[in-house]
């Protein structure tokens, strides 16, 4: 049964057809150069033959547009006629427009037109899916005589019954849908004779502009070869100028590297120069120290020789301090030569802030053995109160410079003057190694004293687990004692009280110089390149 009473079957089909031949056409005309035929008249125009109209600056050659269905108007109403009479594409558009008020989403679009495509649903069936949804009741679009179709369409899906019904109709609507088949005869024929005029049409204002175009076409190939000898003169004086141009670079630039390899050789000779007279400085400086300390150390002895009365005890305390301070300056080079630059020192001990901002120590922090001050350093940067001791009054001399509190102090005598719990935490970066056993059970013994509880104490000393360093990098600094294993550390640590060790490897070599994932390589590694130092942290109870 049709649509409605005047459109039935084919016509989308049909329609799609026209349209799809249509396209055909134009697409294997003239008209589908339209760009390019616009362009070649304004190219003709350009040239000054002045017998060409000139279009709008982005205009095209106006193509008449023929349309085949009527132009669909929004309404607060509809009766089902008034969109049964679009077809197809069309159709589905304008049921959207109409009845939920905006265009069709992709999905449904493709699904409404296939089903109406194949049959499966007429005009009808689509209309009473949109209309009784629940976006179609909630817009509410009255729309006159579809309830009854719609129920119709229902009641023929009715197995047997549905079919006898719709039998039965289709034969009581014989004479109509015979009158129907006549309209649609005689709209196909006229909707024919349309599309044919506009062809005509067409293709009569194709060939009067194809027309034109050929009037000229001689002239605008004059005019283009002349303009394209014209190019090819201008192209070859500008090779020409850029040859020249390529010439004279490549001559500066020959110019250019001769005078930067004549300052390079002049830069590199300066730079050996500087470097010859400031090693000759350096050690001319140093030979002076080594002169001055033993000419001091002579002068102090035969000063002990000539003196007609021996010292007094209190002098003698002097003497010998100041004789242990002889070797301040070399011991300072040493630690400058061994240890590495400030800036890289410092970097390293940022390891350690984490751990004392877990215990929130933030002051009473005691750095022994504080060096050039760069743990001191570190702290004040982060708001931390912390002090050093030192012997060495050239690295005091430093931590001073910078605004450091460190004190001239012997490690033992300044614990032994500290009173029993009364610093939050002490640090020591390889200053163990230096002790003997003795002097470092009573160190530990000292620090449980004076570290209140809870308290924390960090040491970092070399690591002899890594055979390089227990065998040679050990011994670079030659006030070294005895490399210590972190595991008698760790001993040592807990027998006198301290508890909750950890011990933390530090500073591997990279890269490892046996590569591989094996198990082999990584033992080799582990052996002869692994952790240069290693850290332990000990908490008073």
């Amino acid at each position: 049964m049709g649509d409605n009473g005047d459109q039935e079957l084919d016509v989308p089909l049909l329609m799609t057809r026209i349209r799809e031949a249509a396209e055909k056409r134009k697409s294997g005309s003239l008209i589908d150069a339209s760009g390019t035929l616009y362009r070649l008249l304004k190219r003709n125009d350009d040239l000054g033959n002045g017998e060409m109209p000139r279009l709008p600056t982005g205009a095209q050659l106006p193509i008449p547009v023929l349309t085949l269905q009527p132009a669909f108007q929004a309404r607060k109403s509809y009766k089902v006629t008034d969109l049964l009479v679009f077809h197809d594409q069309t159709f589905v558009r304008n049921a959207y427009k109409a009845i939920l008020k905006r265009e069709p989403d992709e999905a449904g679009f493709a699904e409404y037109l296939g089903q109406i495509r194949s049959g499966r649903l007429n005009k009808i069936d689509v209309l009473a899916s949109l209309r009784f949804s629940p976006e179609g009741k909630s817009k509410e679009v009255p729309i006159k005589g579809l309830t009854t179709t719609a129920l119709l369409r229902k009641v023929y899906r009715v197995p047997v019954l549905g079919y006898l019904i719709e039998l039965m109709v289709g034969v009581m609507r014989l004479p109509v849908l015979i009158a129907n088949q006549r309209i649609l005869e005689a709209h196909t024929a006229a909707q024919h004779d349309r599309l044919a005029q506009h062809m005509n049409e067409s293709l009569a204002e194709m060939s009067d502009t194809y027309q034109k175009v050929s009037d000229f076409h001689h002239q605008q190939i004059k005019a283009v070869i002349r303009e394209q000898h014209e190019v090819s003169a201008d192209q070859n004086r500008l090779k020409s100028d850029i040859a020249n141009h390529i010439l004279a670079s490549q001559n500066q630039f020959k110019e250019a590297a001769l005078a930067q390899e004549l300052l390079a050789d002049e830069w590199q000779r300066l730079r050996e120069l500087i470097e010859t007279k400031v090693t000759r400085r350096v050690q001319q400086t140093r030979m002076e120290l080594v002169l001055q300390e033993r000419r001091l150390s002579l002068l102090l002895e035969e000063a002990r020789k000539r003196l007609p009365e021996p010292f007094q005890q209190h002098q003698l305390e002097i003497l010998s301090e100041e004789k242990d301070h002889l070797l301040d300056s070399l011991y300072a080079s040493l630690e400058d030569e061994v240890r590495g630059s400030r800036e890289d020192i410092k970097q390293l001990l940022r390891f350690y802030l984490p751990i004392l901002e877990k215990t929130g120590i933030k002051s009473n922090i005691l750095d022994i053995g504080c060096g050039r001050g760069e743990w001191l350093e570190v702290l004040k940067g982060e708001g931390l109160s912390a002090r050093g001791i030192d012997i060495n009054r050239i690295t005091l001399e430093q931590c001073s410079q910078l605004g450091l509190e460190a004190h001239e102090a012997e490690a033992l005598s300044y614990l032994e003057a500290q009173p029993e719990r009364s610093l939050n935490c002490v640090t020591a970066f390889h200053f163990v190694e230096h002790l003997s056993l003795s002097t470092l059970i009573r160190f530990l013994d000292e620090l449980e004293r004076t570290l209140k509880p809870g308290g924390l104490v960090i040491f970092e000393t070399p690591n002899p687990e890594n055979l390089l360093v227990g065998s040679c990098n050990f011994y670079l600094d030659p006030t070294h004692k005895n490399p210590i294993p972190s595991g008698t550390m760790r001993f040592l640590l807990e027998a006198r009280g301290f508890c909750r060790v950890e011990v933390f490897k530090l500073h591997p070599p990279t890269p490892p110089l046996f590569r591989g994932n094996d198990e082999l390589a990584k033992q080799l590694n582990d052996t002869f390149f692994g952790p240069m130092d290693y850290a332990i942290v000990g908490r008073t109870v």
